[in-house]
């Protein structure tokens, strides 16, 4: 592709910075608070090593503590083994010392488990390994037009997405007032969303090729806008018997509407002494009309609201590229720019200028994968690894082929390979998705361990491990650990199924010591597996070569959500 450069209110504003002044100063005043966007990382307490003098050790010394703590294990998972059993558990455990180079704990650590969102720590290390961590996600708008002469801009235009999952209307009116600043006025042709660098099979369980569900996805494209979700707001009036009214926030013309719903009225209270059952009324409704063709998604629209009511409903978008065009030429008329022509979808040609750029920092969004196991950007970023520029020629085959997650795989796990994570001597690594949401995932705790390890000699290995969620403190595992010696102390990913729990990452023991683990477990008592994870991070944080440490009481599975799907 050829690129060249051518051519409300003071007092509202008073009102929002004082709530926000007060909420700062409420926030300051309650020194036990521990809502983390209050918290500065600098006020985050560091572990600190037992104080005693350390004197050397000999090897039954070694040997016993060792022995000890993997004493506690086991005598923790003998505690809960009838429930174990009875809810049908397959679950492996890896611990290892990075100081010592030295398996401290391992039980069944080759065996391939579903790691649920676990999985996302291998698609977000491929991405690092391929983009690097200086690496921006790029957004453009291409021209081809030869010129811009006298503020017109003869010719189409077409919005390029090469996968950014954050995409939002703000930066839209970006892309629009770099336009109006590089002097257009007038465009004489289109607006195309162009998403060719993806396969457009953007359903995830189409191709991981799940047989189930498991969680619904907004549809994966190369050019989203808006988590590629959309709010359908319908609103009544007064007057009984009108039409409603319907919008999308968003707006965008990429949205019909069948509306066969009116303001009705508003119902009265039944008196006590008669039950009389009350008369019927149409029930309200707002339904997707699938099998439209031409790019625009239909909704039917049916019922009665009662009056000066309003009410909305979230939907995905299905068509993500023809929408972002759409809400693209939206902007871009906003800003002063008239557009002769409509918005469509079609892949930008060969020989093209640049006209307008937004970059998203990779880093961003691997932060929000792993802290938050964000699945639609994690899916985002796996397409990514894989991406490239379609065959426009044959529109027919790209519609069908989803080559991109292919790429993707493969990919992935050379990357596995250059680095050694998995060898002829190691369990392989099967990855479907990105997000971890398939069940068809299979990885050894033993294999995520490796990942650990081999990543601290990686060029993103700070931008890896910092974006890891640390316990009691923000992301998955914001609640969990608190009040113990493991809070603040571990930094790790979960993963969890309605069949499945997992946590990997490193924690640091009382001595000081680093250790990295990894703990798979797959049945059906996803709660009691939170709690034994908690535990298990307990009995490593208190581990000491130098004094023995009581094992923790109680089994906490702090926030844990029956059927949780996320993270």
């Amino acid at each position: 592709m050829n690129r060249s450069h051518p051519f409300s209110s003071i007092a509202l504003l008073g009102i929002v910075f004082a709530c926000f002044a007060l909420q700062t100063a409420s926030a300051q005043r309650v020194p036990g608070m521990r809502n983390s966007q209050f918290r500065l990382k600098s006020d985050i307490p560091t572990p600190q090593p037992l104080n005693v003098a350390k004197v050397p050790l000999s090897h039954e010394d070694s040997t016993s503590a060792l022995s000890r703590l993997q004493s506690s294990i086991n005598a923790l998972l003998a505690e809960h083994d009838k429930t174990l059993q009875k809810s049908k558990t397959q679950f492996g455990l890896a611990v290892y010392s990075l100081q010592q180079n030295k398996e401290y704990f391992s039980l069944n650590p080759a065996v391939p488990l579903t790691p649920a969102s676990t999985t996302k720590l291998f698609s977000t290390f491929a991405a690092l390994d391929k983009f690097g961590a200086a690496y921006t996600i790029e957004t453009v708008v291409l021209t081809d037009a030869l010129e811009v002469r006298d503020g017109i801009l003869d010719g189409n235009i077409y919005l390029v997405g090469h996968g950014d999952p954050l995409l939002d209307i703000a930066d839209l009116e970006q892309l629009s007032n770099q336009l109006y600043n590089a002097g257009v006025r007038r465009i004489t042709g289109n607006v195309y969303g162009d998403d060719g660098f993806f396969d457009r099979v953007t359903n995830r369980r189409d191709y991981s090729g799940d047989d189930d569900l498991v969680q619904p996805t907004a549809p994966i494209s190369a050019l989203s806008v808006q988590r590629n979700l959309i709010t359908v707001i319908v609103s009544a009036g007064g007057v009984i018997g009108k039409p409603v009214h319907v919008q999308t926030f968003p707006s965008s013309d990429a949205f019909e509407f069948d509306i066969h719903a009116t303001v009705g009225a508003a119902a009265k209270p039944a008196k006590k002494q008669k039950r009389r059952r009350a008369p019927g009324k149409a029930a309200f409704s707002i339904s997707e009309v699938y099998g439209q063709k031409g790019g625009k998604q239909r909704f039917a629209i049916t019922g009665t609201l009662p009056p000066n009511s309003s009410i909305s409903r979230p939907f995905f978008i299905e068509q993500p590229a023809f929408a972002a065009a759409d809400m693209f030429k939206r902007r871009i008329e906003a800003s002063g720019i008239t557009i002769e022509g409509a918005s469509g979808l079609k892949q930008a040609p060969p020989t093209v200028s640049e006209l307008a750029a937004v970059h998203r920092p990779l880093v961003d969004v691997i932060n929000i994968i792993s802290k938050k196991s964000d699945n639609f950007c994690a899916e985002h970023v796996f397409k990514m690894i894989g991406g490239g520029k379609l065959d426009a020629s044959s529109p027919e085959l790209v519609a069908k082929d989803n080559h991109t997650v292919h790429s993707s795989i493969e990919q992935l796990q050379g990357s596995l390979r250059q680095y050694g994570i998995v060898s002829a001597s190691t369990p392989t690594v099967q990855v479907y998705d990105g997000s971890g949401l398939s069940r068809r995932n299979k990885i050894a705790p033993i294999t995520m361990l490796r990942l650990l390890d081999n990543v601290q000699n990686t060029p993103f290995a700070n931008e890896f491990l910092n974006a890891l969620a640390i316990a009691g403190l923000d992301g998955t595992l914001q609640y969990r650990m608190r009040g113990t010696t493991a809070e603040y102390n571990v930094h790790a990913k979960t993963g969890t199924h309605k069949n499945v729990s997992a946590l990997a990452g490193y924690i640091r023991t009382l001595d000081g010591e680093r250790l990295m683990f990894s703990f798979i477990f797959n049945g059906n008592a996803v709660s009691l597996y939170k709690g034994l994870e908690n535990k298990l991070c307990q009995l490593l944080a208190n581990f000491s070569y130098y004094t023995p440490k009581e094992t923790p009481s109680g089994l906490d599975s702090t926030d844990v959500e029956a059927g949780k799907e996320i993270n």
